[in-house]
């Protein structure tokens, strides 16, 4: 199909579809192989307080939550934390008075295996400045009330 989209003048409508998915396909590969493939050696422990370095911003810095808002729709809310952090497969961000920026930090950088409840490792596809300004938005949410 790619082939006859660059070879053939007639099909060019259909072409910016599969175009369209083949660029949303390349940009979600390279990521989830970095975040799963990472060499274990790089990574502390799961877990290892001592191991999660301090925010490098203030958590309620809005510009950062808006960053992290703008990466956790983008990557996080479709499948697994659903839209607002409410609603996904995984337990909602809302109403979290537990809510933990250190655990949560460790979590997005290690990922979860524990069962059930898994999450990939996406310590290798963002840096330590964008999962802190995940954790921004997680925390934000945590001070929410639950819609659902």
């Amino acid at each position: 199909m790619i082939g006859e989209c660059l070879f053939s003048s007639g099909r060019v409508a259909g072409c910016r579809d599969a175009a369209r998915r083949l660029g949303a396909i390349a940009l979600a590969v390279p990521l989830l192989l970095a975040a799963l493939l990472a060499p274990p050696a790089a990574r502390a422990a799961p877990g290892d307080a001592e191991a999660v370095p301090a925010a490098p911003f203030d958590l309620d810095d809005q510009a950062r939550i808006d960053a992290g808002r703008k990466r956790f729709n983008q990557t996080c809310a479709a499948y697994c934390h659903g839209a607002g952090g409410e609603g996904g497969k995984a337990p909602n961000f809302k109403g979290r008075p537990d809510f933990s920026p250190p655990a949560a930090y460790d979590t997005i950088v290690h990922g979860r295996n524990g069962g059930a409840d898994v999450m990939p490792p996406w310590g290798s596809a963002f840096s330590g400045e964008q999962i802190w300004e995940l954790v921004a938005y997680l925390k934000l949410l945590s001070t929410q009330e639950p819609t659902r």
